[in-house]
């Protein structure tokens, strides 16, 4: 995949579990490869990331690190993202635009339970533009989306939409400053 170009039906919620679809799962296969990455030497030429990124169709410049995880692969990046150790719970998508990069220790969570029933759970998508950068021990909540050019701080909770060109940190995640990268 190139570019994300424009992201279809991003503000869809899913709704899985009782009167919904059912929830969607992970095959072994996608576990194991996960699991494969964290060995070590497992990935010493490459061998992990190559068969994790074809598995999910992500681009040759995706780059991971031992502790990666995804529930469904349901990940969409462009070019030259860097998905280091971040856990990702993909039950909707996950959008990631080029030259994204994630710091250690990061959760994406496009899904909750249903207050009224635990047994439902709502899922909304999670969008990501074009050079994100997110720091170290960041959660990311379904339905958000951060602006291109910015960067979250370390162990911020990003609940909200965050705009474009700016510093954001915090829990809950609120804009700090503006700024102005140097790409």
């Amino acid at each position: 995949m190139q570019s994300l170009g424009k992201v279809p039906n991003h503000s869809k919620t899913y709704i899985f579990g009782e009167g919904g679809e059912p929830r969607p799962s992970g095959t072994a296969y996608l576990r194991l490869l996960c699991k494969f990455l964290s060995f070590p030497g497992a990935n010493q030429f490459g061998i992990a990331s190559y068969l994790l990124r074809k598995r999910l169709c992500l681009p040759k410049s995706t780059t991971f690190a031992p502790g990666f995880r995804c529930i469904t692969g349901n990940i969409y990046c462009g070019e030259f993202v860097g998905l280091c150790d971040t856990f990702f719970v993909d039950y909707a998508p996950v959008y990631l635009g080029d030259h994204v990069a994630f710091s250690f220790r990061n959760m994406v969570i496009t899904s909750s339970h249903d207050f009224t029933n635990f047994n439902r759970i709502i899922s909304k998508p999670i969008i990501l533009e074009n050079n994100v950068w997110v720091g170290s021990n960041v959660t990311i909540i379904g339905g958000v989306t951060i602006g291109e050019n910015s960067v979250i701080g370390s162990g911020s909770v990003v609940t909200k939409d965050i705009p474009a060109n700016v510093l954001a940190v915090g829990n809950p995640c609120v804009t700090l400053k503006t700024i102005r990268r140097e790409l």
